[in-house]
């Protein structure tokens, strides 16, 4: 009688004392899903993209100054934006 194949719950973990040879599986697995990162056989850290994280704790009142903006919030900014000025019907005057 064979096993059946039961999918994983969670993604592997990786510890932080190998986290050089890991990061790049590490990263992969965080664009997946939250993983976690051992220190000392324990689980320190729960890694995941910025993406999935806004979208599990969705956060209004938080804010980025210009200086520690992230490229992706400063990206969607300026496409926010664009599509603010493209959808007034009149051309701002400068």
């Amino acid at each position: 009688m064979d096993h059946a194949d039961i999918p994983k719950i969670q993604g592997p973990r990786f510890d932080l004392e190998r986290l050089q040879f890991n990061a790049l599986k590490l990263s992969q697995q965080a664009d997946v899903g939250p993983t976690y990162l051992r220190h000392n056989g324990r689980v320190a850290y729960v890694v995941m993209t910025e993406e999935l994280f806004d979208a599990l704790w969705p956060d209004t009142q938080r804010v980025w100054s210009l200086d520690e903006m992230p490229l992706r919030i400063d990206r969607l900014l300026q496409e926010g934006l664009e599509a603010a000025l493209s959808s007034r019907s009149e051309a701002p005057k400068m």
